[in-house]
């Protein structure tokens, strides 16, 4: 008993742990989407743990308890897996936000709902009285249900999980091939996501037996939700010491030390230089110009011009250039005597070095595709 009271208490100090850094961080990241995700994450854990702590003490089964845990949703845990994903992709691209067609994504918390939105109908139909209160099966199905409700939970982490690491190795992959500078939070995100990988092998490690019904109970009265739910309060002090006070903090300060060493007049200079350097001497046609190269055209450090663009523009090194290569092609494109062309052809002498870089390019600063762009410039011709 004394071992289940210790261990009760660490998985309520993590609730509360996590409910304190997570508020903290999400008012905290006004002009940051990575900090405002990362808080949900915690929220979210925070949440399933305040669960299980008040199950374990007994809360959920008194009357008023059991009503709460019937209406109330504290474990919701589809959304952790485009969390995850989603917050990774803000910190390699921080340009990106949330839209409208991302939000399917976080469709499927509806199996997280599905047994309190059926707690509230079944509330009505007793109070229409359209069911005997006393020959109801309710609440057996509200358990059945939580067992298996895990498998998709489980797949979901997964499949995120397989998502967020085939990102981060792309993009690693493209910027190395682009020479762009890596982002200093890559050892960070790296760590994020095998942390959560090892979590979800040892959440299906458990699955497999639990999910069993001849096992079920065996495994909840023997170990019960402490193999799961440690791990999960370790997370919680882990994201909140390293990724958060300690890694995020860190991370902030080396973004803004580059610049912030230098006056205004300097960082005025280097952007005239860099504005200059790509209108006038039109780098941007090399296709092997990299950071470095035009750090030594410029005569200055590459790291310099990268915190420079990242701060005052809020652009990497490949999207500044890219826009330049854009404007070039589109200017090309619409004159009559690049119709012998054919696109790729043009987009190779604009400092492209591959068709897919330019797609993608394209379709980002002008928001539609190269073929687009042209069959609704010949209609306004």
């Amino acid at each position: 008993m004394a071992l289940t009271a210790f261990l009760n208490s660490i998985i309520l100090l993590g609730s509360i742990q996590g409910f304190l850094i997570g508020f903290l961080l999400y008012f905290s990241s006004k002009e940051r989407p990575s900090g405002k995700l990362l808080a949900w994450l915690l929220l979210i854990l925070a949440t399933a743990c305040l669960k299980i702590y008040l199950n374990n003490i007994g809360f959920s089964a008194t009357g008023i308890g059991s009503l709460i845990d019937a209406f109330v949703p504290f474990m919701i845990i589809m959304p952790v897996g485009p969390l995850i994903y989603f917050y990774l992709k803000t910190e390699l691209f921080p340009n990106f936000k949330i839209n409208r067609k991302d939000r399917i994504h976080f469709y499927p918390v509806i199996i997280d709902l599905f047994p309190h939105v059926s707690a509230v109908i079944f509330l009505l139909v007793l109070m229409l009285g359209w069911a005997n209160p006393q020959k109801n099966n309710f609440g057996v199905l509200f358990d059945t249900y939580n067992v298996y409700s895990d498998i998709p939970r489980w797949i979901s982490l997964s499949v995120y999980l397989l998502f967020s690491f085939r990102l981060l190795n792309t993009r690693v992959k493209k910027m190395k091939f682009e020479n762009d500078v890596l982002p200093s939070s890559l050892q960070w995100m790296k760590e994020f996501l095998w942390v959560f990988l090892a979590f979800d092998f040892l959440w299906l490690v458990y699955l497999v037996p639990y999910s069993i019904p001849t096992y079920t109970d065996f495994i909840l009265t023997s170990v019960d939700w402490y193999p799961i739910y440690l791990p999960i309060v370790a997370i919680i002090y882990w994201l909140g010491i390293r990724g958060l006070l300690i890694g995020r903090k860190e991370m902030s300060l080396v973004r803004k030390s580059a610049v912030s060493r230098f006056p205004e007049e300097a960082i005025e200079k280097i952007m005239q230089g860099l504005h200059r350097t790509m209108t006038e001497d039109k780098v941007y046609l090399d296709a092997e110009l990299n950071l470095a190269k035009l750090a030594r055209h410029l005569g200055t450090s590459p790291k310099i011009i990268s915190a420079v663009l990242n701060q005052k523009l809020g652009k990497s090194f490949n999207e500044y250039v890219n826009q330049f290569r854009v404007k070039e092609i589109k200017e090309r494109l619409v004159r009559a005597e690049n119709k012998k062309y054919t696109i790729t052809a043009l987009a190779y002498e604009c400092g492209f070095n591959s068709q897919p870089t330019f797609q993608r390019a394209f379709k980002s600063v002008v928001g539609l595709t190269p073929s687009e762009f042209l069959l609704k410039n010949g209609e306004a011709a």
